[in-house]
């Protein structure tokens, strides 16, 4: 005989009367029910107390929008938006399971980290989006601040060849033509350094107890922004070579000297190597050992170079597209008659 059983969800279920006295759950809410005696199959059942057949089962929901919830402070949308539906369906499931489904503190802790998850996808897509753009306007900054530190000492060369109608040798040399100091040292008057150039012993080499010392000062003009860690080194540098404009020879190079016209020959260019900015080292054009003639800079796409009508140009140059060979000898040369255009 079958005994039908009305729980107070509403819900209504048969069950053998073998199992009369016995407790049981609601199929829909999980309540705990005690089946009636046979011979009164429609009686009101009578309700156990919640935890008569143990504790309460902790919805999968909750547990599953917790673990997801988690999940959203990596992964933000693709966990967080389901972190929040399964929270909300849990809570209704706990609510509706009259304390039979536990788990309440992981589905609200699901909701809210999923949240927490999901709004952090905006700043996040955001940053994506505009650190390329700020990282070129910083690069943008810096390379502009390159091209006014070589203009400085492009003003430089200039007022020096005003005075002595050439421009600076490559090196102060010694009776022997053996080079003491850098071209970077007799510029320092006309860079308003002119306190650090009169301390300086012209007759003895860069590296003496004298003068080591004064090369440890950091100049800024001497320094590209986007070459930090170079401390007291640089890599503006000159062409040392007989065609050049530095010719390696105590007298310096004239304006009449430069037959390839002044808009076309390197007067300084950026070098991939850096020295030490009192050391008498720069570039030389041959042998071409190196097809590149050891320019280079870490601006992307090439390097500045300072012609010697005063004026800087961006030498378009890279590891897949490097420029030709034949173009930087051709620019490194003052009377070379090849016919080059700045790239």
């Amino acid at each position: 005989m079958a005994i039908v059983i009305r729980c107070e969800c509403g819900k209504e279920f048969e069950t053998g009367d073998e199992n009369a006295g016995r407790r049981g759950r609601c199929p829909a809410c999980q309540r705990v029910v005690i089946v009636p005696q046979a011979n009164n199959p429609y009686a009101a059942p009578e309700f156990a107390p919640a935890y008569e057949l143990g504790p309460p089962q902790t919805s999968g929901k909750a547990i599953a929008s917790f673990i997801l919830g988690l999940c959203s402070f990596v992964l933000c949308l693709v966990t967080g938006i389901p972190a929040v539906i399964l929270g909300i369906l849990g809570l209704g499931d706990i609510n509706n399971s009259k304390k039979n489904l536990s788990g309440k503190w992981m589905a609200i802790s699901g909701i809210v980290m999923g949240s927490l998850g999901a709004v952090l996808i905006v700043p996040a897509v955001l940053i994506a989006l505009l650190l390329p753009a700020v990282q070129a306007a910083r690069e943008a900054a810096r390379r502009a601040m390159c091209v006014n530190n070589l203009k400085q000492i492009g003003l430089a060369m200039m007022n020096y060849e005003s005075t002595y109608g050439c421009f600076p040798p490559a090196a102060v040399y010694d009776p022997d033509g053996k080079p003491l100091l850098s071209w970077r040292v007799l510029l320092l008057p006309y860079l308003e350094q002119n306190a650090l150039y009169t301390r300086y012993h012209l007759d003895e080499p860069w590296d003496s107890p004298n003068n080591k010392p004064l090369g440890g000062t950091t100049l800024s003009v001497f320094q590209c922004p986007s070459e930090p860690e170079l401390g007291t080194g640089t890599k503006y540098q000159v062409f040392v070579d007989p065609r050049a404009m530095f010719t390696g020879k105590p007298a310096g190079v004239t304006i009449r000297l430069v037959t390839d016209g002044t808009s076309n020959t390197f007067l300084v260019v950026e070098a991939a190597n850096p020295v030490p900015w009192s050391k008498p080292e720069d570039l030389e054009i041959a042998p071409l050992n190196d097809l590149t003639l050891g320019v280079g800079s870490r601006h992307p796409g090439g390097f500045n170079a300072l012609m010697v009508d005063g004026s800087v140009h961006f030498i378009k140059s890279s590891p897949t597209n490097p420029v030709s060979s034949r173009v930087l000898q051709g620019l490194a040369t003052r009377n070379g008659a090849e016919i080059v255009n700045v790239p």
